[in-house]
């Protein structure tokens, strides 16, 4: 009973420790490099690579622009199933805070494709340069306000870029289930997690204060994830929205993407 008053609620914006800018930045580091490593090992995005074929296609260029990356997240794996058919495709990380060894590795293992931007890059406004190009976030939405959330939506309207947005977790059954598994996988994981962090292993294995700062940020993500709802209301608010094409909704399967892509008509 308690589980299905917690699917139904609103969405809540609870605290996440990798979002406070004085959390240090190789905790916040390791905790992006162990979702990019999840992200990549169980290839979760791989039910949306039509999605991003279909942002690509609409933006008209074979350049892709990825938001608040932290780690890189599952674009590998991505941009390895897309090279074939967009043999110079771009693909550019940014964050608010870049985890710049993640990236440089990310870069080493597909040359050519990915590029990253060194300095801090805000998702709702990011710099001239990187507008009027298909733009991503991949798990990441949650952790911006209504208002920001809206924003961001705002910009890809008024700069005319096709946007996707991607949230591997939500308020259901499957996402919260997982959390029970979210400590084990740390302690199991970080040693082929690279690049290794020494400097955070003693918080993992003798004083497992980072195990449980990646369950608290999965509970708080799931918290503050928007619901199907939620996001149509975020579109509605969204100046010119209609001159853009909207596609709302989830990838079959228990642990289901959630997804938004927008493109102009």
């Amino acid at each position: 009973m308690w589980l299905n008053l917690v699917v139904h609620m609103k969405r809540f914006h609870a605290l996440e420790w990798e979002d406070l800018p004085w959390f240090p930045q190789s905790w916040r580091d390791y905790g992006t490099d162990y979702l990019r490593f999840i992200a990549t090992k169980f290839d979760i995005y791989k039910p949306v690579l039509h999605l991003i074929k279909q942002g690509i296609d609409n933006s008209g260029q074979p350049e892709w622009i990825d938001l608040a990356s932290g780690a890189g997240s599952g674009l590998i794996n991505l941009a390895k199933a897309l090279k074939s058919d967009q043999p110079n495709l771009k693909i550019t990380l940014t964050d608010y805070y870049p985890n710049l060894q993640a990236f440089e590795n990310t870069q080493r293992e597909l040359p050519g494709i990915f590029e990253f931007e060194t300095v801090a890059v805000n998702a709702l406004s990011p710099p001239e340069h990187l507008q009027g190009k298909f733009k991503t976030i991949f798990g990441a939405f949650h952790h911006f306000r209504p208002n920001e959330a809206r924003a961001i939506l705002q910009n890809a309207v008024d700069t005319h870029s096709p946007i996707a947005i991607f949230e591997p977790v939500g308020r259901n059954f499957g996402s919260w289930s997982s959390m029970i598994f979210v400590p084990i996988f740390v302690l199991v994981f970080t040693p082929f997690i690279r690049p290794i962090r020494w400097q955070v292993l003693p918080f993992i294995y003798l004083l497992p204060i980072i195990p449980l700062y990646i369950l608290w940020d999965g509970v708080a993500s799931i918290l503050r994830t928007y619901s199907e709802k939620e996001v149509h209301a975020l579109v509605a608010a969204v100046e010119k929205s209609d001159t853009y094409a909207w596609e709302i909704g989830k990838t079959p399967g228990p642990m289901p993407i959630f997804y938004l892509l927008g493109y102009k008509k």
